[in-house]
């Protein structure tokens, strides 16, 4: 009996530890869904605080790579409480961001194998943290909503210390699911 109470003592310390680490950690990362000319597409963008854009910017100068994920869900939505909503469809889009220090400039690779250069920071940061346009499959029928996340890891290491990568996980951001209804 004795060994039951610490083994609940210590999982319900470790649970509060976990949250308290995960909600300082995790969330500091903000999505917010941008506004798109084009029919059935979906933008987002990722607010990074001003102390998380300095870590950005020094990493990517002491030569870490930086990578962030946008992805996109697309649900129906039910009137059943048990099976709950269906995913019709769901994206991801990739930025991997580094500093040339021989160039002088910030290059983006992304998912598609495109790269893009930026002299400045501030252009660089404005790609860098907004998504791609998702196309959004047309409804069938039912209600249809969207929710969109972004991933940063602002901290890779580079090609020979990859495997490095895996141990650094605690510098890895993660916005919430923000959901979006489209309007009627």
């Amino acid at each position: 009996m004795l060994w039951l109470s610490y083994l609940n003592a210590v999982s319900k310390k470790s649970n509060i530890l976990v949250a308290l680490l995960l909600s300082s950690t995790l969330f500091s990362l903000d999505s917010t869904y941008l506004p798109t000319q084009e029919p059935n597409t979906v933008q987002f963008c990722a607010t990074l605080t001003p102390e998380e854009v300095a870590r950005l910017q020094e990493a990517l100068k002491d030569g870490y790579r930086a990578e962030i994920s946008f992805t996109l869900r697309v649900y129906e939505e039910r009137k059943t409480v048990f099976l709950g909503n269906t995913l019709l469809h769901e994206a991801q889009y990739t930025y991997t961001a580094r500093w040339d220090p021989i160039g002088r400039e910030y290059l983006i690779s992304t998912s598609s194998g495109a790269q893009h250069h930026f002299s400045s920071w501030e252009d660089f940061q404005q790609v860098f943290t907004q998504s791609p346009l998702f196309q959004v499959p047309p409804p069938k029928g039912n209600r249809v909503y969207t929710t969109c996340q972004a991933v940063l890891k602002p901290k890779l290491f580079n090609p020979p210390l990859q495997i490095l990568n895996s141990v650094g996980r605690l510098e890895t951001m993660a916005s919430r699911w923000v959901r979006m209804d489209p309007g009627p």
